[in-house]
């Protein structure tokens, strides 16, 4: 090449190095539905949104065929009518998600499990139609079938110990999506982003000026459409993760009735806890432990502690009713700046 036309190159990619460099600086965002619920992405980088957006909405459909009890045509599904104890194949995708599962639903004593989905439609039923109830023996019935320990994993190959064991995932599928997510935007050179999937939150880096991304935990006394918070704290390459059971409860059989229940007993955990909330290296880890927490409330989460710790989690905030400003508050290594 002549050295005019070196010159001429140089002089061309002067202007798309600074719109790179503007583009890296710029906080940009997108969003969607996604799981039934919806997704966000803030990111700074000089990818284009268009690139991000097309990295992002591919990983939401490859989890969305891979997990979704909504469709019949789903990895999942085909796991569940599966009625056999000989050993059927799963994707590396579904047998990752599932082995962390099964391991978080050891650390937790079965607190959380993938195994939940009889009982889980059962209070989806009753949430249908409270009048119809929740039979003390169909609850039973459905127990039996549920147990961590009823599934096993050899490499992809997944084996029931009973033909009519399923599997409900949606407990630890929106924080393995964000973790999926997060690596794949990494790779592409987005190191600094926001990402939220049904309400599950990844952060990476800092927002462009170096402010760290910001994150609040839901009061629950607050109004489904004008939520505020009730603390918020720095996040930055951690996720934060809350489950509550103040926004999907229904009256069956003259009580008060949730959609978070314990799957050791089939019945709603009674120590008070409204809301917990936790922070971890994974996504996925922090969204079945918000759930988990929930069902054990603060004394057990405490003596569970250090499984917990060992799994990626970071900090615990549990709420109770109570307390000066209406919340009792159990903390367990939850950040000093938060």
């Amino acid at each position: 090449m002549s050295t005019r036309l070196l010159r001429c190159a140089a002089a061309l990619s002067l202007p798309l190095m600074a719109a790179c460099e503007r583009d890296a600086q710029q906080l940009r965002s997108f969003g969607g539905p996604t799981m039934g619920s919806t997704y966000e992405v803030k990111f700074a980088a000089a990818a284009s949104t268009e690139h991000v957006r097309d990295l992002v909405e591919r990983e939401l459909a490859a989890f969305d065929a891979a997990f979704s009890n909504w469709r019949d045509d789903s990895e999942i599904a085909r796991v569940n009518a599966h009625r056999s104890t000989e050993p059927v194949e799963v994707s590396a995708r579904f047998a990752a998600v599932l082995q962390l599962a099964l391991r978080i639903a050891a650390a937790t004593d079965g607190a959380y499990d993938p195994t939940l989905k009889p009982l889980s439609d059962l209070y989806r039923q009753a949430r249908h139609d409270p009048d119809a109830g929740l039979s003390a023996a169909a609850l039973a019935a459905a127990r039996q079938r549920v147990g961590h320990e009823l599934v096993s994993l050899d490499g992809r190959l997944l084996r029931k110990a009973r033909a009519d064991v399923q599997l409900d995932l949606d407990g630890v599928v929106a924080g393995a999506a964000a973790d999926a997510i997060g690596e794949r935007l990494r790779a592409a050179g987005v190191t600094s982003f926001y990402l939220q999937i049904t309400g599950e939150v990844l952060c990476n880096g800092v927002k462009p000026g170096g402010e760290p991304w910001r994150i609040g935990v839901v009061d629950p006394s607050s109004d489904e459409g004008a939520q505020q918070a009730v603390v918020a704290l720095p996040l930055r390459d951690a996720a934060l993760c809350s489950s509550g059971d103040y926004r999907n409860a229904v009256v069956v059989d003259g009580e008060v009735v949730h959609h978070v229940f314990d799957p050791r007993t089939g019945e709603n955990p009674t120590h008070g806890v409204v809301s917990a909330s936790v922070v971890a290296s994974s996504c996925a880890v922090a969204d079945a432990l918000g759930t988990a927490l929930m069902v054990l409330g603060p004394a057990e989460a405490r003596q569970r502690w250090v499984e917990l710790r060992a799994l990626g989690a970071r900090g615990a905030l549990l709420l109770e009713h109570g307390g000066e400003r209406g919340w009792q508050r159990t903390e367990i290594d939850w950040p000093e700046d938060a």
